[in-house]
């Protein structure tokens, strides 16, 4: 039991000192940074409104569009559901490949060093 538990920390040190070299390299914050921000202007870009990213992202569709657009007083929404699905739909999409695509390119560096 005694060598797995030292492999464990062998693995997490190794790990951990990868990680510490990718994030001491000087172009990565930029990058990221950059990325991050580009992602964020495409997703405030394809919403109506800035403030709604957040809700967008962290809500359930149906829970997301009752707060955004909140019903009149005869029980009609000021906008369709279908057009803030896809938009959502969108939104989370975009979210996602950039997650994806900052994860590969981290990997990738990682492979290269």
């Amino acid at each position: 039991m005694e060598n797995f538990l030292r492999g464990l920390q062998a693995i997490f040190g190794e790990a951990g000192s990868t990680l510490s070299a990718v994030t001491d390299y000087p172009l990565f914050w930029g990058f990221a940074v950059g990325f991050f921000t580009s992602t964020i202007v495409h997703a405030f870009l394809m919403t109506d409104h800035p403030q709604q990213v957040s809700t967008v992202l962290f809500h359930e569709k149906a829970k997301g569009f009752e707060e955004l657009y909140p019903a009149k007083a005869d029980g009609t929404f000021t906008k369709s559901y279908s057009d803030y699905s896809k938009m959502a739909d969108r939104v989370k999409t975009l979210f996602l490949i950039a997650t994806f695509i900052l994860t590969l390119l981290i990997f990738i560096a990682i492979l290269r060093k």
